[in-house]
């Protein structure tokens, strides 16, 4: 069972890309570290799933 599952997350900011193509999963009882350079993305990415993007953000996949 997913307890969180990303699939094809691309997000653009104004007409900046940031993200794209990002699929991951995490099941019931697993840690997934996120590990990357800085602005690799990984902020960007926790602020998708947790619904904290600025206004003028452009989000299309899916968050579950």
């Amino acid at each position: 069972m997913s307890l969180l599952q990303i699939q094809n997350l691309k997000l653009d900011i104004a007409t900046t890309p940031i993200l794209a193509d990002i699929d991951l999963s995490v099941d019931a009882g697993e840690v997934l570290g996120v590990i990357g350079e800085s602005g690799s993305g990984k902020s960007m990415t926790a602020l998708s799933v947790m619904r904290l993007l600025p206004r003028t953000s452009l989000v299309s996949g899916s968050i579950q």
